[in-house]
């Protein structure tokens, strides 16, 4: 994601979608030459071509995902959120990158190991952190989330906007049950969860999706497949019952037509990877 991320900020500023500084930072190796190289005259346009034949849609889906997330955490902040929670935040770079976030409480939730490759990238890229942010170590099929958060400092009486992003898809459903279930005690009413999942029709076969067949291939032979995704018909449902009201549910295909059509740029995100946001009613 970090490369998509710097792909799309080599777009000319009439065109990209959203704006990484850091993206291009926290990217090492081929993927970070990959990145420098999407912004050389002529040869830069070749990079989103190259990615676009090797991986059809993932790349356009993960940046009008992006571009979706950002919107929704910025209208969540504005709406009174006064913490962030990023669950597997990866190499996510809004704690830093969006203006809206800085002086809020932001909670970065990730294996070891990322999270130290993480930090040492940030501070050489910042020369050092901000001391609003927190990094949590947790593994979501084992620990307890809500006890990480805690002693992180985290407010259960203060609304938070958490963003659960490229992370349910690879958990079984038992760790995803158990994890939403704590976020809806956790959260404070007026707080909002983003989450990003594939639909189930996708993985069991019960509805055609283009590309759908050659992603999930890929993902399997990175060792990373997906192996849990929710019925967009059931979801709301299914959150009512746990205290959450779904209030967006779009696929990256619907997000690209409402994002690309007035710049005239065209991109085919995914009608199989889907963006949900919600709210945390009162008890």
């Amino acid at each position: 994601m970090a490369l998509f991320r710097a792909v799309e900020t080599a777009e000319p500023a009439g065109r990209r979608l959203f704006e990484d500084p850091f993206a291009i930072p926290l990217l090492s190796g081929m993927l970070k030459a990959l990145a420098q190289a999407a912004g050389w005259p002529v040869i830069g346009r070749l990079v989103p071509a190259f990615l676009d034949f090797g991986w059809p849609s993932t790349r356009s889906s993960g940046v009008v995902r992006t571009r979706m997330i950002d919107d929704l955490v910025r209208e969540a902040i504005h709406a009174g959120a006064r913490q962030l929670v990023l669950p597997g935040a990866g190499f996510d770079s809004r704690a830093y990158r969006l203006r809206e976030t800085n002086g809020l409480a932001v909670f970065e939730v990730d294996h070891p190991a990322t999270q130290r490759a993480k930090r040492e990238r940030l501070k050489a890229r910042l020369g050092r952190l901000p001391e609003t942010v927190r990094f949590v170590e947790a593994d979501f099929e084992k620990d307890n989330l809500e006890c990480a958060l805690l002693a992180a400092g985290f407010d259960a009486n203060k609304p938070a906007v958490v963003v659960w992003e490229g992370v349910v898809s690879y958990l079984t459903e038992a760790a995803v049950n158990r994890n939403l279930a704590l976020l809806a005690r956790l959260l404070a009413p007026g707080s909002r969860l983003i989450l990003t999942y594939v639909d189930r029709g996708a993985l069991d076969g019960s509805r055609t999706f283009q590309g759908a067949r050659r992603w999930k291939s890929w993902v399997r032979f990175n060792r990373e497949p997906f192996i849990f995704g929710f019925d967009p018909a059931q979801l709301g449902d299914y959150l009512r019952l746990l205290g959450f009201l779904l209030e967006s549910d779009l696929s990256t295909a619907e997000g690209a037509v409402r994002y690309c059509t007035a710049i005239g740029r065209r991109e085919t995100g995914s009608e199989l990877y889907r963006v949900a946001a919600m709210l945390r009613t009162a008890d």
